[in-house]
């Protein structure tokens, strides 16, 4: 039987509230204030794979990577095309040398969110690692692009980075 707080939503407004909460501590550098906010949340409405896929890339920033890895695994059983989910399970694969997965889960991060310019970023160096390195200087121009959009001085690396694709790919 559903309670009258969640056919109001209550739960939901609570769990946002937490949610959003946590996204401050840890703009705020308090990750375990986020961290104990986020798992509030997911308390809350533990059916919400962005809680999940949040706090594992929390997780994640706080070198927690077994309950990183978790928490990204939960997120996709609920949906396995979140892209912070996939986007934290490429950066585990890609700090691994796991090219492959690497690339599988960067490819679905893009396929919810194309315009993500740290995912276009990590499928140039991908392939780069692969070799490819005409396609990764392609991913590389994407994700300057898309930088460059924010006025974010990352696209000055994706700069550096396509000049030297250009040297290694071949003719």
């Amino acid at each position: 039987m559903t309670s009258l707080a969640q056919r109001l939503g209550i739960t939901r407004f609570e769990a946002d509230q937490r949610y959003r909460a946590g996204l401050a501590a840890f703009a705020a550098r308090d990750q375990r204030t986020a961290i104990a906010e986020l798992r509030a949340a997911i308390a809350l409405l533990p059916n919400h794979a962005e809680y999940h896929a949040a706090l594992g890339l929390m997780l994640l920033e706080n070198k927690q990577k077994a309950g990183a890895l978790e928490s990204f695994a939960e997120a996709l059983r609920l949906n396995p095309y979140e892209a912070l989910a996939n986007y934290g399970m490429g950066m585990i694969a890609y700090r691994s040398k796991d090219w492959p997965a690497a690339q599988s889960h960067f490819l679905n991060a893009l396929a919810a969110q194309p315009e993500r310019a740290e995912a276009l970023y990590y499928m140039g160096m991908v392939k780069h690692r692969l070799g490819r390195n005409a396609e990764a200087l392609e991913w590389m121009r994407s994700a300057a692009v898309q930088f460059a959009a924010k006025s974010d001085r990352r696209e000055n690396h994706c700069a550096a980075w396509m000049r030297e694709f250009e040297k290694l790919r071949t003719p």
